[in-house]
């Protein structure tokens, strides 16, 4: 394809000029398209812009640091602006062809044996990472939910959901520094279920690694599990949660983690409790809002999941 260079102009976006089509993907958080494009007819590749807050730095780093040690489960980068670009930065990727996004469990146990393997590596080796993900720490998260308690809790009522005290119990311990204390790991960071998928040959990718960042090994679960998102919905039965969760512990202990079954998904209820209510916050505001990325009827449906996934969560927390 040459030089890939040349079908992007100076301002990060692609020159309609020099190329024979272009098709989008998805629309990122800043109005940006993610989209396939085709320098010459039957030769495609995957264009990518920066889409959020993030610069394409990050990405770039984990590519040039952390992936080359990982088994073939990403898409390959075959041109970056380069760092530094700011809002201007972009690369573009091998493009895998069609991807199934659909929930099923088997996908999701894939997922997570890889993810059990990558939280096994030392976190010393990924010291020029941040400890700051796309979303506030679960500390951060815990505080918001005690500062905004009386509008958590009218959302909790709104929902159907008996005062669960305990909520705001585990809100409490974690913003003293008594919950989710473990080790950091290397985390992908936005783990949902957009950003894995199954090619029609059976084979699995992770994708969009710009969020890597050390956290708690319950951020990959989490969002593996019971993070909603609007346009990849899916139904968490409480069954598939204690699958994954059971071998995600199987896997670590493979590694040398020493959890015990109990606790440990208790941990992780608390964890995706605290998180899950304070996405209800957000996507509450979100809908308050005239105008955003999000069609009203996807963000009602993501509501509907993350009040469900809540609900799962509080019953294996006081299990």
């Amino acid at each position: 394809m040459g030089n890939l260079h040349e079908f992007v102009r100076a301002e990060g976006t692609l020159d309609d000029s020099k190329i024979w089509r272009r098709e989008p993907l998805y629309q990122g958080m800043n109005g940006r398209f993610v989209e396939r494009f085709y320098p010459v007819k039957g030769q495609s590749c995957i264009f990518k812009p920066v889409t959020n807050g993030e610069s394409i730095d990050r990405e770039v780093w984990v590519y040039r640091h952390v992936l080359p040690f990982f088994p073939p489960i990403y898409p390959q980068m075959l041109a970056t602006s380069g760092e530094g670009k700011g809002a201007a930065g972009w690369a573009i990727f091998e493009d895998l062809g069609p991807l199934g996004h659909a929930y099923r469990l088997g996908n999701a146990l894939k997922v997570t044996e890889r993810m059990a393997w990558w939280h096994s590596r030392p976190a010393a080796e990924w010291s020029g990472l941040s400890m700051q993900g796309p979303k506030p720490g679960i500390e951060i998260i815990a505080a918001e939910l005690l500062d905004r308690q009386n509008e958590a809790a009218a959302i909790l009522s709104e929902l159907g959901f008996e005062q669960p005290a305990g909520i705001f119990t585990e809100a409490r311990a974690a913003c003293e520094g008594e919950r989710f204390g473990g080790p950091r790991v290397l985390s992908h960071g936005d783990l949902h279920q957009g950003n894995y998928a199954i090619t029609d040959e059976g084979r699995l990718y992770i994708l969009d690694w710009e969020h890597a960042h050390l956290s708690s090994p319950f951020w990959d679960l989490f969002h593996l599990i019971d993070m909603s998102h609007p346009m990849f919905a899916k139904r968490m039965t409480a069954s598939d949660r204690e699958s994954i969760l059971g071998e995600y512990l199987g896997q670590a202990r493979l590694y040398g983690a020493g959890w015990e079954r109990r606790a440990f998904v208790r941990e992780y209820a608390s964890f995706a409790a605290l998180f899950g209510l304070w996405m209800l916050l957000l996507i509450q505001g979100d809908l308050g809002r005239e105008s955003g990325v999000w069609p009203r009827e996807r963000l009602l449906a993501q509501r509907e999941e993350a009040a469900a996934n809540l609900a799962g969560c509080l019953a294996l927390m006081g299990s």
